[in-house]
C-alpha cells in the first residue's frame, strides 16, 4: 500500500511538470507559426498601423458645429436664431452630460440663455470653439441690427473650461484595436485549427497523455501573446506618431492592453465555434465573413454608430465588437468608470455564451 501511494505521487509529480512542458510546446508553436503567416502581420499589426498613419493627422472635422443648449435655451430669440443657422448641430442632454462631451471635446460649446443674456461656455482646448464664438456673435449682430436700437438687445457672454480636443485619431484607434483582436481571435483560431484537423496534427495530439483542454489553452496563449504585442505596437505607434491621448497615462495604457486580453479571450469562443462547425475553409470562409464584416461594418470601427438610423443603431450596440469598442473608447479618454461596467459585462456574456455553444459543437476532427 505504502509503495502503491509513495508511487501515485511520484506520478502526480512528473506529470505536472510535463503538462507544463507540453503547455509551453503548445504556446511556443502556434505562437511561431502565427508570426511567420503573412494574413497575421498584414490583419493584425500592418494594416491597423496603415490606417492611423493614414487618418491620424484628421483633426475636429467639417464644418458642422455641435453646440449643447439649455432646455430654457430654445424658448428665446437669440437661441431660436441659431438654431435655425444652417451647419448647427444642436444637442440636449442632461447638464452633467453635456458638459462632459463638452470637455471630451465632442462639442463646440454649451450655449445658454436668459432672457437678452447669452452665456456661451467652451472648450479652450478645441480650435472650433472659438468659430462657434464667432458663429454666436454674428446672430447676435444681426438681432441688434435688426432691433434698430442705439444700445445692443443681446449681450454674449463667454466662459472657458480645460478640456481635451477631440481628434479622428482618438476615435480610430481604439476601433482599430477591436478590429485587430477581432481578426487575430476569429480568422486565426478557424483557419489555424481547420489546418490542425486536415493535416492530422489536432487527432495525433488529442490521442496523446496531454489533455484535451491543454492543447486548446496553448492555442488560446499563443494568440493571447500576439494580441498584447499588437496592443503594443498600434498604441505606441498612436502615442509617439501621432499625439493619441491617454487620460491617465501609463495607467491607461496598461489597462487597455488587459482589456484587449479580456477581449480576445471573449471573442476566441467565437473562433473555437467556427472551428468546431466546419471541416474545411470553404464552409469556414462564409461563416467567418458573416460573423466578422457587420461588426467591422456597424461596431464604430471606421465611423461612430451615432450616425445610423435608431433601429440599426440599436442592433449595433447588441454586438460584442461595440461592446469591446465603447469600453475601449471609454477608457482611454477618462479612464475606468462605471460606464465601462454594462459594456464589460455584455462583452463576458457574449464570451460565456460562445464558449457554451463551442463546447456543444467542437470536434477534434
Amino acid at each position: 500500500m505504502i509503495e502503491t501511494r509513495a508511487a501515485t505521487r511520484s506520478a502526480e509529480v512528473y506529470a505536472r511538470p510535463n503538462e507544463l512542458r507540453s503547455l509551453w510546446a503548445l504556446t511556443k508553436f502556434p505562437f511561431v507559426a502565427m508570426m511567420r503567416n503573412v494574413s497575421t502581420v498584414a490583419f493584425g499589426f500592418m494594416f491597423p498601423v496603415v490606417f492611423i498613419a493614414v487618418f491620424g493627422l484628421i483633426g475636429v472635422g467639417g464644418a458642422n458645429m455641435r453646440l449643447g443648449v439649455s432646455s430654457r435655451a430654445l424658448d428665446y430669440l437669440p437661441g431660436k436664431a441659431i438654431a435655425e443657422m444652417p451647419g448647427v448641430t444642436l444637442v440636449q442632454d442632461t447638464p452633467d452630460q453635456i458638459e462632459r462631451q463638452l470637455r471630451m471635446g465632442k462639442l463646440e460649446g454649451i450655449l445658454d440663455v436668459d432672457g437678452n443674456r447669452v452665456v456661451l461656455e467652451l472648450n479652450e482646448a478645441n480650435p472650433q470653439s472659438n468659430i462657434s464664438r464667432l458663429w454666436v456673435q454674428a446672430v447676435l449682430d444681426r438681432l441688434n441690427l435688426e432691433a434698430s436700437n442705439v444700445r445692443p438687445i443681446y449681450t454674449l457672454e463667454v466662459t472657458e473650461v480645460v478640456g481635451r480636443r477631440d481628434r479622428y485619431i482618438d476615435f480610430a484607434l481604439p476601433g482599430q484595436l477591436g478590429f485587430a483582436i477581432l481578426s487575430t481571435a476569429i480568422f486565426g483560431t478557424v483557419f489555424g485549427l481547420l489546418y490542425l484537423k486536415k493535416a492530422l496534427i489536432l487527432k495525433r495530439l488529442f490521442a496523446t497523455p496531454v489533455h484535451g483542454f491543454t492543447i486548446l489553452l496553448g492555442q488560446g496563449l499563443a494568440r493571447l501573446i500576439v494580441a498584447c504585442l499588437q496592443v503594443i505596437v498600434i498604441l505606441s505607434v498612436g502615442v509617439i506618431f501621432f499625439g493619441f491621448q491617454l487620460a491617465q497615462g501609463w495607467a491607461t495604457f496598461v489597462g487597455m492592453v488587459v482589456l484587449s486580453m479580456l477581449g480576445l479571450f471573449s471573442f476566441l469562443g467565437f473562433g473555437l465555434f467556427i472551428a468546431g462547425l466546419t471541416n474545411d475553409e470553404n464552409s469556414a470562409s462564409p461563416i467567418t465573413n458573416l460573423f466578422t464584416l457587420p461588426q467591422f461594418l456597424l461596431s464604430g470601427v471606421f465611423f461612430p454608430t451615432d450616425v445610423f438610423p435608431t433601429w440599426l443603431r440599436t442592433v449595433a450596440d447588441l454586438l460584442p465588437l461595440t461592446m469591446f469598442n465603447v469600453a475601449m473608447r471609454q477608457l482611454s479618454a477618462e479612464g475606468f468608470s462605471t460606464d465601462m461596467i454594462v459594456p464589460l459585462i455584455g462583452l463576458c456574456v457574449w464570451g460565456l455564451i460562445a464558449y457554451v455553444a463551442a463546447a456543444k459543437t467542437f470536434k477534434w476532427v
